[in-house]
């Protein structure tokens, strides 16, 4: 990782990444509740926190680190609507069917249990609520079948650029 202004920036998974694009792909709307879960340093809570100015982000990380470069990072543009909670192990530190969508970015393989973090984000969100998952293309979890089994059906798989894939898929 480097760093820039103070803000921990993660060149390899997002350099060829853009992140209005990915949101542009997510079916959202400003009012929404969404949880970016294993926000890092905030490359998806900021563009998040902008687009749901009448909603409400959730950055979720495991590292307390991460979440104060997420808050350095949202604070620089004044943005009100975030929250930053400490998750712990694979729970989703939010209530049951309390979000519209979620947002689990290059997090999956980090996790000790990936069916057990889809099954809390299938808890935490609410019918007919949104799952995208970002992963690079090396990525060896049926990341597919494993949603499946936790209950998402899949919408659409986008190829993003050579080396990462989105999965968009409905509670």
């Amino acid at each position: 990782m480097a760093e820039k202004k103070g803000v921990l920036v993660e060149t390899e998974r997002y350099e060829n990444l853009d992140a209005l694009r990915v949101l542009s792909l997510l079916p959202m709307l400003p009012y929404q509740h969404v949880a970016d879960v294993g926000c890092r340093s905030g490359f998806f809570t900021v563009p998040l926190g902008k687009y749901l100015f009448d909603g409400r982000v959730y950055a979720l990380d495991a590292q307390q680190e991460m979440l104060d470069e997420a808050k350095k990072a949202v604070d620089i543009i004044h943005l009100t609507n975030i929250e930053y909670k400490l998750t712990k192990g694979d729970k989703i530190p939010l209530e049951d069917d309390s979000l519209d969508g979620a947002l689990i970015a290059f997090a999956m393989h980090e996790v000790k249990s990936a069916t057990a973090l889809l099954e809390e984000a299938e808890r935490s969100l609410r019918k007919g609520g949104w799952l995208a998952i970002l992963e690079m293309n090396t990525d060896e979890l049926d990341l597919d079948e494993m949603a499946r089994k936790a209950g998402f059906h899949l919408q659409v798989k986008h190829k993003l650029n050579d080396t990462q894939y989105m999965l968009l898929m409905r509670k």
